[in-house]
């Protein structure tokens, strides 16, 4: 057997190349991925309690899939940083930094990213990404993702001047990158997610 790509000769029972490893089988498909038509955005803002994720967002029939490009706590409304900020200087911003460390030792918050979601690995599900990658080609960069289920969503309403707001049985979210609007809205509209007008 001829291999299709490199064209080194194989054995005819070869179940891959044993030049460049391309797989002779063709490989089952993700029932996910083949019944679950999906719609992708590059690059979306998140803004959950008090941390901002951005990454691309994957919006498929049940439910929406975050993609962790990067996560920071927001510090604008920590006590610590309103200090800092009347203090003012140098010296503010340090003692401003000092007691939101101070804060976050003696609560033991969660430093690095929101404790109410379920965090998967992106290569776990990357084949069945496959139909995203043209619109949200960062997908595979990001290490993690997390899912929030259609069934949990209560409404999603577009604001006035743009930005998505998303409220679930346990949170709320504030989304803005969501260009174009249009897209998402229609594509929420018809696979019966719970969107405001």
């Amino acid at each position: 057997m001829e291999c299709p790509k490199c064209k080194a000769n194989n054995s005819d029972d070869a179940v891959f190349c044993s030049l460049c490893y391309e797989n002779f089988k063709p490989k089952a498909k993700d029932p996910a991925a083949s019944s679950s038509s999906l719609a992708a955005f590059p690059e979306v803002s998140s803004v959950v309690e008090d941390f901002i994720i951005t990454g691309p967002l994957m919006i498929r029939e049940e439910g929406l899939y975050f993609f962790m490009k990067a996560c920071q706590r927001r510090e604008d409304n920590r006590a610590g940083t309103m200090i800092g900020n009347q203090m003012g200087g140098i010296v503010g911003h340090l003692i401003g930094a000092g007691i939101n460390a101070a804060v976050d030792k003696a609560c033991d918050s969660p430093l690095y990213r929101p404790e109410k979601f379920h965090y998967r690995l992106t290569e776990d599900i990357i084949e069945s990404c496959q139909k995203a990658l043209a619109d949200a080609p960062d997908i595979p960069s990001c290490r993690e993702f997390f899912v929030l289920d259609k069934k949990d969503i209560v409404s999603l309403e577009f604001g006035f001047f743009g930005g998505l707001t998303l409220k679930a049985n346990y949170l709320k979210m504030e989304i803005s990158g969501i260009d174009p609007r249009e897209k998402a809205s229609g594509y929420f509209a018809l696979r019966g997610y719970p969107i405001k007008r």
